[in-house]
C-alpha cells in the first residue's frame, strides 16, 4: 500500500510528518517531539492532528462542490479517550456526516490499532473562489 504526504505547511508542519494511504487512512507514527512530559503524546498534538484531518477532507469536499472552494474551521470539539504512546502508528479517518451549500460538518476519530484515541466533529464554512 502506497502514501503520499499531506501539506502541512504553516504551523502544521511541526506536527508531521502526516501519510495518507490509498485507503484514505491519515498516518502519523509518534516520536519524541510528540510527547508531553508523562511521555504520553500530547493533547495539543492529537488536537492538531485531528485538525489536519478534518480540515484535509473538508477541503477535498469543497473542491469537489465547487473547484477552486475553500474552506475555513467554524469549530472543532475533540474527546480525548486514551492516549498514545512513542514510536506507536497513529492512523486517522474523517467523514462529512452533513453537507448544505456553505457549511461541512465532519466527524472523524483517532485510533492506535483498536483503540480509540480520539474522536472529534468539526463544522466548516465554505467559501467559493470568487469570495474574499
Amino acid at each position: 500500500m502506497s502514501s503520499k504526504q499531506v501539506d502541512t505547511s504553516g504551523f502544521g508542519a511541526y506536527a508531521g510528518p502526516v501519510l495518507r494511504n490509498d485507503e484514505g487512512a491519515f498516518i502519523f507514527e509518534i516520536a519524541d517531539h510528540h510527547l508531553n512530559a508523562d511521555e504520553r503524546l500530547h493533547g495539543g498534538m492529537m488536537m492538531t492532528l485531528a485538525s489536519i484531518v478534518l480540515g484535509s477532507v473538508a477541503k477535498e469536499t469543497a473542491a469537489e462542490k465547487a473547484p477552486g472552494a475553500t474552506v475555513r474551521p467554524l469549530s472543532l470539539n475533540c474527546d480525548f479517550v486514551s492516549a498514545g504512546e512513542k514510536g506507536d502508528t497513529v492512523e486517522g479517518r474523517a467523514e462529512v456526516t452533513r453537507a448544505t451549500r456553505t457549511v461541512l460538518f465532519i466527524s472523524g476519530e483517532l485510533r492506535v490499532g483498536t483503540r480509540m484515541l480520539m474522536t472529534a466533529t468539526g463544522v466548516y464554512a465554505i467559501k467559493g473562489p470568487d469570495e474574499t
